[in-house]
């Protein structure tokens, strides 16, 4: 006999002790209260920003008694049926496990916890999801991809459209009301709330082997949606939800909050830029695959650190530029230059980007004047015959040339030595300038 067929068996014996039991009065019902923050008002503004006001009902159910539920598995577990499930499993699933029949038991005793639940609560019809429950489960103990679902509330970003899918399975979204409201037993502590409310939601479903709490994929998507646009896109809150019997979901709250610098903000002619935009770098930025975080030994990782830090940091804005323009050092300088580094920035940059829209002199100068910005930080100088609108005018200005500048080496995918010496070369031949601009529109295309 097969684990498919003994959980078949188990499963109907489990719902034919529930309906009798209910009968014998042996599973009860009590009552249990929980306090609700309940949405009255929602407005979704302009500028990303969400006012909400609400009451604080309680809201009285009658749920079954978890003790009852408990003795009713206690006595299952007595049946042959169970015992030769947890035989099947203990030979076939846990063999490597220190001891085999508890980790079994365990297994499967989950599995009948849930499964009790869900029909006691009329959201399991034996006829409809026996069959899903089984797979479900038998893709558990052998250890396959299981499905999550991954609910992302996120700041720095303005929806201008309800929704927009990314990719099949991903989607970014307008909040609504259903996302704020929450409830807790009454009496309990209360975890849900937060001193910020999303301005988008993203929303991804996909199946993954392992546990993704370190999913690289998520930090893939929140980096390419950081150089979309210069936006301080950052995530206040992430909800996961698997459909599995033995994985447990949960929620993860960053321990810090970012301050949020710049927003952008999506309308439909983003419908169908964003998502090529994010496929097309989304694989190609370099992030190690066990941990999710951005390789900082990297020329690449420590520009997007670097513009990271300038987008998304609490700081004063000329710490913000010397930020920037570290990022622009990783990306144009080379290891053994020590001498007219401003110069070599500045002219460097001006040239890449004058394939970008930019105007070289314009860029030239700008750079050179936020080099003197963050040379200043770096000795510890205060900044001097600056008004703030300045300040802040160059900080966007050489942060917009941080992020162009890190989509084109991610798209260029070229040797840094070996790029930086065709962007010298293409300063004085004419050829090379025209096999660099080439190059960069060949990687480039479309890309914002």
């Amino acid at each position: 006999m097969n684990i498919s067929t003994l959980l078949q068996g188990l499963v109907k014996e489990t719902i034919k002790l529930c309906d009798e039991w209910i009968k014998e009065k042996k599973l009860r019902k009590e009552t249990q209260f929980y306090q609700k923050f309940q949405v009255e008002r929602f407005e979704y503004k302009e500028d990303g920003e969400i006012q909400v006001s609400g009451s604080f009902p309680i809201i009285k159910r009658e749920e079954w008694n978890i003790s009852d539920v408990f003795k009713l598995i206690e006595h299952i577990k007595t049946l042959p049926i169970f015992k030769d499930c947890i035989a099947y499993v203990a030979e076939e699933y846990t063999s490597h496990f220190p001891n085999p029949k508890a980790q079994a038991e365990f297994w499967v005793s989950r599995f009948l916890q849930k499964t009790i639940s869900e029909y006691l609560n009329g959201n399991f019809d034996p006829k409809k999801d026996l069959v899903e429950y089984i797979v479900t489960f038998i893709h558990d103990l052998e250890g396959n991809p299981i499905e999550w679902r991954i609910k992302v509330w996120l700041e720095g970003i303005r929806m201008k459209v309800d929704e927009i899918e990314i990719k099949k399975g991903i989607i970014i979204r307008k909040p609504n009301a259903s996302d704020i409201e929450y409830e807790h037993p009454l009496g309990m502590p209360l975890f849900e709330r937060t001193p910020y409310h999303p301005s988008a939601i993203l929303e991804i479903k996909k199946r993954i082997k392992l546990q993704p709490y370190i999913y690289p994929d998520l930090e893939r998507i929140i980096i390419a949606l950081q150089l979309y646009k210069v936006g301080s896109v950052s995530k206040t809150r992430i909800y996961w939800k698997p459909k599995s019997f033995l994985q447990s979901g949960g929620t993860t709250t960053p321990m810090h909050w970012w301050s949020t610098t710049y927003r952008y903000s999506l309308d439909e002619s983003d419908a169908e830029k964003l998502p090529q935009f994010v496929v097309k770098i989304k694989d190609k930025l370099p992030i190690e695959e066990k941990t999710g975080r951005l390789v900082a030994e990297i020329p690449l990782g420590i520009a997007i650190l670097r513009y990271q830090d300038a987008i998304l940091k609490p700081e004063a804005t000329e710490n913000k530029i010397a930020y920037a323009v570290m990022g622009l050092e990783a990306l144009y300088l080379k290891v053994e230059e020590r001498e007219e580094l401003a110069r070599r920035l500045a002219q460097r940059v001006a040239k890449l980007l004058s394939f970008c829209e930019e105007k070289p002199m314009k860029v030239y100068n700008l750079v050179k004047e936020a080099y003197e910005i963050r040379s200043n930080f770096v000795h510890g100088s205060p900044l001097q015959n600056k008004k703030p609108q300045e300040v802040k005018k160059i900080l966007d200005s050489i942060t917009e040339y941080l992020r162009k500048s890190i989509i084109t080496f991610i798209q260029l995918q070229e040797e840094k030595e070996k790029l930086l010496s065709l962007i010298d070369n293409a300063l004085l031949e004419k050829h090379t300038e025209d096999k660099l601009q080439n190059l960069i529109k060949e990687a480039l295309g479309e890309t914002p």
